[in-house]
């Protein structure tokens, strides 16, 4: 059985073993958080501070496992660190969708029912960015487990 954090052999690999060759696909571009300003919460490390559930992570999982791996935490099951909440009003299914990135990597969206609350109190601080405390987690006895990020959002929601 493979574990979800394994390395699996890529096409560019299969080939330099059969003498083709074949380009690699590109990894992820990550995305440029650079006027990310703090939100002034104060991070811990109690999962239980952490209430706030971000969606659309299982779109994400690649940068999630990867993020995982840069971390050297697959057998810890978590992850403490900084997520940047990036307003996106250029979202065609939502003007005031509110991107969550760690560390450069998409991992999710800010559900759509408190987007614009959120898109307020971001603006409200004069940014478009806004860092918050983010925890990821997962179960270390699947192979291939749900890994979900929570974050603390105090008093933006």
């Amino acid at each position: 059985m493979k574990f979800f954090w394994q390395k699996k052999s890529t096409p560019a690999q299969n080939s330099q073993q059969s003498g083709e060759s074949i380009s690699q696909t590109p990894s992820a571009q990550p995305y440029a958080a650079t006027k990310a300003k703090s939100s002034g919460i104060i991070a811990t490390k109690d999962i239980d501070d952490y209430t706030y559930y971000v969606v659309g992570e299982s779109f994400q999982h690649d940068h999630l496992v990867q993020l995982a791996q840069i971390h050297k935490a697959i057998d810890e099951g978590s992850i403490f660190t900084t997520a940047t909440l990036k307003l996106q009003p250029e979202n065609v299914f939502d003007p005031t969708a509110v991107m969550v990135i760690v560390e450069g990597l998409q991992v999710g969206y800010i559900a759509k029912s408190q987007s614009s609350d959120v898109t307020a109190n971001i603006k409200r601080q004069h940014t478009t960015e806004l860092e918050v405390p983010a925890h990821l987690g997962w179960d270390t006895d699947n192979p291939q487990p749900y890994i979900g990020v929570k974050l603390m959002m105090g008093d933006l929601i």
